[in-house]
């Protein structure tokens, strides 16, 4: 648009902007050619919290990610340029306490509905498989400032009232995709990091909310809020990255304050008894929720399917007290603790060998089907299996280091019940937050990766 024009343009022939969308995969394959660094943060968000058909987004993030890979390959340049991949920390779901501390290589598990979240693990899988000899992919954590548009949409409900978070502002962002072009050191390459704030980044919710000069139970009904299946996690290894390519330039105070100016200059010059009121930001609150993906509207509609992914079961959601004074606050612990990964981690990892990778492959319910592997080399694929009988060609970095298993279970459904019970490594990250009690589903995708993947 013309917004996106005059920004441009004050950067005269610094820049030159090719005009097209991440849906034309000619234009994007042929737009690599001669690159050194393609850096792909482009993305379409989650079609529950805004208007976009799911096909549509994978199509967008999914697609245009396997169009970029498709052209640097196709022009030649597989081992000269450097492609640099945003994820996100939607990728690893739900992780609210007990188990808020995470790292790379934890199971993914994108949350139920979030195509969006999908197309980031489909594309992780597509580059750290694609041959490139210079690839990374940064999972991007809460960003701040928030953009207030978000406001326009029932994903306020969405997000649990208590969840951990590792902020991250923009600047230092983008700050980090600069260093990465300048200065990322060779060891950088070839692998995948958690990005945020570190130690001053790390709050809940409520704390964060509170630090901002509001109330967290403002706006919102304990009933009107989610208990299950948003984001959010502390970081355990986001300093690393730090560490390779330093590019923090803000702490979480002053992101507090960031946010605090976003606010004041948003109401500036506004009257303040022309300001909502605390009643009328509730009510505005009550008719967005009740539109189509709101907590509010999934309950009278009694979407049994919706109440159990959010809730857990009707009942859960009936449980819950009308008053905050009475609602339960999870505790999130400060002292550090890891998952398994299914490996011995304390060996060097030129030391690893077919028999970690067959302990890995039975830890997640399946098995490493190839008879050779050459001690140490990560990057030549091998043959798996799941539990679910499905055979699939991986990397061992992209299982061991990554966190990716089996790419046909991320298609299909949501059938994370099922998948707990048969994988050790991924009922790490659902059995704590999901008891017995609650009912199982199995939710149907309306469009997966093999959609897009067909396209090629």
């Amino acid at each position: 648009n013309e917004k996106n024009r005059e920004q441009l343009a004050v950067y005269g022939d610094r820049i030159i902007p090719v005009w097209g969308d991440l849906t034309d995969f000619d234009l994007l394959s042929d737009a690599v050619k001669g690159m050194d660094y393609v850096i792909h943060c482009g993305a379409l968000l989650n079609p529950y919290s805004t208007d976009f058909p799911p096909e549509y987004v994978l199509r967008t993030n999914y697609g245009s990610t396997l169009a970029l890979l498709h052209g640097i390959k196709a022009h030649g340049q597989a081992d000269t340029t450097h492609f640099i991949y945003v994820g996100t920390v939607e990728m690893t779901g739900d992780r609210m306490a007990p188990i808020h501390w995470g790292r790379v290589g934890d199971p993914l598990k994108p949350s139920v509905y979030s195509y969006y979240a999908n197309s980031k693990c489909y594309s992780e899988f597509a580059v750290a498989e694609s041959g490139l000899r210079y690839w990374a992919s940064v999972r991007q954590s809460y960003m701040e400032p928030v953009n207030p548009k978000a406001g326009n949409y029932p994903i306020g409900g969405e997000i649990p009232y208590c969840v951990a978070a590792e902020h991250m502002d923009a600047e230092s962002s983008g700050n980090l995709l600069r260093n990465i072009v300048l200065n990322a050191p060779e060891e950088f390459w070839c692998s995948a990091y958690n990005m945020g704030a570190g130690e001053t980044g790390r709050t809940t919710g409520p704390e964060w909310t509170k630090r901002l000069g509001m109330n967290p139970h403002d706006g919102y009904k304990p009933k009107w809020r989610a208990l299950h299946n948003f984001h959010g996690q502390w970081y355990l290894d986001s300093d690393r990255l730090e560490e390779l390519v330093p590019h923090r330039l803000k702490t979480g105070d002053q992101m507090i304050l960031d946010n605090q100016m976003m606010f004041a200059k948003l109401v500036e010059g506004i009257p303040p008894e022309y300001l909502p009121t605390p009643e009328q930001t509730m009510e505005n609150n009550r008719k967005l929720l009740s539109r189509k993906g709101g907590m509010i509207n999934i309950n009278e509609e009694n979407d049994a399917d919706a109440i159990a992914v959010w809730f857990g079961s009707k009942a859960q959601y009936d449980a819950i007290p009308d008053s905050w004074d009475d609602f339960p606050v999870p505790e999130y612990s400060k002292e550090r603790s890891t998952l398994n990964h299914g490996y011995d981690e304390t060996k060097p990892v030129s030391e690893l060998d077919l028999q970690d990778m067959k302990a890995a492959a039975e830890f997640r319910g399946g098995e490493c089907l190839s008879e050779e592997m050459e001690k140490g080399n990560l990057f030549a694929p091998l043959r798996w299996r799941c539990a679910f009988g499905h055979e699939f060609t991986a990397r061992p970095n992209t299982v061991l280091k990554l966190g990716h298993w089996c790419p046909e279970c991320l298609n299909g459904s949501w059938n994370y019940t099922e998948q707990a019970k048969r994988n050790p490594y991924f009922n790490q990250v659902w059995e704590p937050l999901h008891p017995a009690t609650e009912d199982a589903v199995d939710v149907k995708m309306e469009a997966d990766a093999k959609d897009v993947e067909k396209l090629f």
